[in-house]
């Protein structure tokens, strides 16, 4: 029978990081709409609806397979998959060379591990946490399509398991920031089309 682990909250900030140079090509105005930053099958494990900061909107997404009880990150199915650009964008963070926690421990000091931060150019930012160390594919001032690898999901920060946290904030450093609820690209939620928010236990299929 499968354990289950429950995740512990998510949040913190990092250093400012220096001025990046804007998008030449692509350059995203306007109303952005987000795809789900991974592909295949996962689960919404827990959203963060309701906090009154940047994780207002924010989800922990774990592949959708049983979760086993073991001390080998490797074991469970959402660690090393790759994560994805939910919308074109500049990276403006990118934190890397936190170790992976072993399952059931937590980093208090780093909170968000290893993690990825895209301005998407319009006054919205997304954030992804959680990351592999040494996996990371991107730099700051890099230009970004939706879809594009940017790590692979880790158990790095304030994490008991291997899972990302994902979410769309007003600024590019959590710290102060307020949380945006994503405009959704239709997507496959619990075997039918969907624009709306995900909740908690929901079967999505990401392509």
């Amino acid at each position: 029978m499968a354990a289950t682990v429950f995740l512990t909250g998510c949040g913190g900030d990092a250093p400012p990081v220096p001025k990046y140079p804007p998008a030449v090509a692509g350059k995203p105005t306007g109303t952005v709409f987000y795809r789900l930053p991974v592909a295949g099958k996962w689960r919404v494990h827990r959203t963060h609806y309701g906090s009154n900061n940047d994780q207002a909107y924010a989800l922990d997404l774990v592949v959708d397979a049983p979760t086993p009880r073991s001390p080998n990150n490797a074991d469970y199915p959402s660690y090393n998959q790759p994560i994805l650009a939910d919308a074109p964008g500049v990276v403006v963070i990118a934190v890397d060379g936190i170790p992976d926690n072993p399952p059931g421990v937590v980093n208090r000091y780093d909170m968000h591990g290893n993690f990825v931060v895209i301005d998407h150019q319009n006054g919205e930012f997304s954030l992804f946490a959680h990351l592999i160390p040494g996996s990371l594919k991107v730099r700051p001032g890099v230009f970004v399509n939706a879809g594009t690898e940017l790590g692979r999901c880790g158990n790095s920060g304030h994490s008991t398991m291997a899972h990302l946290h994902w979410q769309v904030m007003s600024s590019m450093h959590a710290t102060g920031a307020t949380g945006i609820a994503p405009r959704y690209m239709a997507y496959e939620r619990n075997g039918a089309i969907s624009a709306d928010l995900p909740q908690s236990g929901d079967r999505l299929l990401a392509k």
